[in-house]
């Protein structure tokens, strides 16, 4: 049963939907995307309205579909560390019971108390732990999801070491609810660090942060995150972020104090997982009527050429709010202001700049008319016949955020 939803404000790229509804079980998901694929309706799922400002402007929008119901662990074995959790459960209360066994979900997100599982996967958001920890994909091991053909269907499942449905779940992860709606996932989790430290280094160069990140990384020290930020007084903050053993941990930040060569804070526990929250938190999407955010990557070794260069194409009616760099992984993360006459092609100019610097680039938030007639994930995929045919197999009719993918699938 898909129970109408209360007067909501949800919006999609500036579209309000029809109506809203809220199923209570997968299979009611799985109905209701039925009929909407019989009368033609176009869905867009959506859990906590976090990231609604990711992806292309929707083709059409009729009703939003809300997985607030979809709530609660399904299974938990903390010796065998698995968890399966339903879709629509916050990722800070899993997190939470998570924390109660001494384990983890290793990612961080801007909104934990609103961030949903479903949505993490839909979105595949990573955090700066990936550099060490990984992302979801390598913990995702099972997933659930209910598609428009009235389906709900299944891939992986509970044992970390699983050849069943090998993959297949994995096209769900950062598909943005374009091939169903995701009900339920399976994750293997990890042991809570016994210990861990931040050290943090101003420098007042960018290249001089570059050039410490290059040889932290160069080390035997491996931090869990690396990560170099733009200060309000325009100096550069390299952050290194330790975990493990308290003797190791100790031994490793006194190690990356001198290799940073510059005076350094070190903050343990719980003052280092404050910062760190705030810094994630600063990675928030949503963006300003005159602002945008965008995401570069490239390879690892050509990150200080690409930053740098990127910086150089912003003019004086550009202003950069944030400039967040993970030099390991070869990200840059920009939110900038546009502040000419014309910003719609101010907007369309910094973004091509970008392109021809970087390997990829995604526009994350943008006001809706600047993101019409554009495709915000960049380059099209040389895989794009291959994933027409998939969404083609899994949503024949474009029930779901039709055009809101790359290609606008």
């Amino acid at each position: 049963m898909a129970n109408e939803a209360e007067p909501t404000t949800v919006t999609v790229d500036g579209l309000v939907p029809n109506r809203v509804v809220e199923p209570e079980r997968p299979v009611d998901v799985a109905s209701f995307l039925a009929d909407a694929a019989a009368e033609g309706l176009a869905v867009a799922p959506f859990g906590g309205a976090t990231s609604l400002a990711l992806g292309n402007l929707p083709e059409r929008l009729d009703v939003c579909l809300s997985t607030a119901r979809l709530r609660g662990i399904i299974d938990y074995e903390p010796t065998d560390l698995t968890l399966s959790v339903a879709a629509g459960s916050r990722f800070a209360d899993v997190q939470a019971v998570l924390a109660e066994h001494g384990q983890t979900l290793p990612i961080e997100v801007p909104h934990p108390e609103r961030a949903t599982i479903g949505g993490l996967v839909a979105t595949a958001i990573a955090g700066p732990r990936r550099y060490g920890a990984g992302t979801l994909r390598d913990l995702l091991i099972g997933i659930s999801a209910a598609h428009p053909s009235g389906t709900v269907t299944k891939a992986g499942g509970m044992v970390v070491k699983n050849v069943t449905g090998f993959d297949l779940m994995r096209l769900y992860l950062g598909s943005l609810g374009t091939l169903g709606v995701v009900v339920s996932a399976n994750f293997k989790v990890l042991p809570l660090p016994r210990f861990e430290a931040t050290l943090l280094a101003a420098f007042h160069s960018l290249s001089d942060a570059f050039d410490a990140a290059r040889r932290i990384r160069a080390s035997r020290v491996h931090p869990v995150s690396l990560e170099i930020a733009r200060q309000a007084d325009d100096s550069w903050l390299l952050a290194a972020r330790i975990e493990g053993r308290e003797a190791t941990v100790r031994l490793l930040t006194a190690e990356t104090r001198e290799l940073v060569a510059a005076d350094a804070t070190v903050l343990e526990a719980s003052d280092g997982k404050e910062w760190w929250r705030s810094y994630v938190a600063d990675q928030e999407v949503a963006a300003g009527p005159d602002e945008a955010s965008f995401r570069c990557t490239c390879q690892p070794s050509a990150t200080a050429e690409v930053v740098m260069r990127a910086l150089a194409t912003a003019d004086h009616d550009i202003s950069l709010q944030h400039v967040m760099i993970s030099p390991g992984l070869g990200t840059l993360l920009l939110r900038a202001r546009f502040l000419a006459a014309n910003p719609r092609e101010q907007f369309a100019a910094f973004r091509d700049a970008l392109l021809a610097l970087s390997d990829h680039v995604v526009v994350v938030a943008a006001d809706p008319a600047r993101k019409r007639d554009l495709d915000v994930w960049g380059r099209t995929p040389q895989t794009i016949e291959v994933m027409r045919d998939i969404k083609q197999e899994f949503d024949p009719h474009r029930v779901l955020n039709p055009g809101r993918f790359a290609g606008f699938l």
